[in-house]
């Protein structure tokens, strides 16, 4: 018979992951800053768009990745369904009293919002497809998206590790 290991080390786990992810992600961004300051007045290559492409994906794979870990600890589970991945972004702004605060707030919500639409359009369309005219808005505003996101999950973490001395 398996057990769940206790509250106290189910939160420093998850704490632990988090805070690896937000480091990858924290990469990813830093790319795409490296991409806005390249391109900044020209524009790029096929191959180089597909590229910044790749690089906007990951950051919403990434932040993805973040929610997938608190939804089975703290959620009940990962929605399932066509639109589970929408729900899982709702699901983040959701205070679940006595259980967890909101992971991510509103506007946060709103913001990466945007980017899981473009998750979804890079993964079904050629990357001969992507347009620069449409993908530099995103590309730019991903920084700001990032530091709101990074507050919020750094909240977040505060209540796990509070959560790790109560217990």
């Amino acid at each position: 018979m398996t057990r769940r290991p206790d509250p106290h080390a189910r939160f420093s786990r998850l704490a632990a992951t988090l805070r690896v992810e937000l480091e990858r992600l924290a990469s990813v961004v830093a790319e795409a800053e490296l991409a806005l300051a390249d391109f900044e007045q020209g524009t790029p290559s096929r191959r180089e768009l597909r590229g910044i492409g790749d690089i906007v994906h990951d950051f919403y794979t990434g932040v993805e990745r973040i929610f997938e870990k608190i939804a089975p600890e703290l959620n009940g589970g990962v929605p399932a369904g066509i639109s589970w991945h929408r729900e899982l972004l709702e699901d983040m702004t959701l205070e679940l009293p006595g259980i967890r605060p909101p992971v991510i707030g509103r506007a946060t919500a709103d913001d990466l919002a945007e980017f899981l639409r473009f998750r979804h359009l890079f993964r079904n369309l050629y990357g001969f497809e992507l347009e620069w005219r449409r993908l530099r808005p995103l590309l730019a505003r991903l920084p700001g998206t990032w530091r709101a996101l990074e507050r919020d999950v750094l909240a977040f973490l505060r209540f796990l590790d509070a959560g790790t001395r109560a217990t």
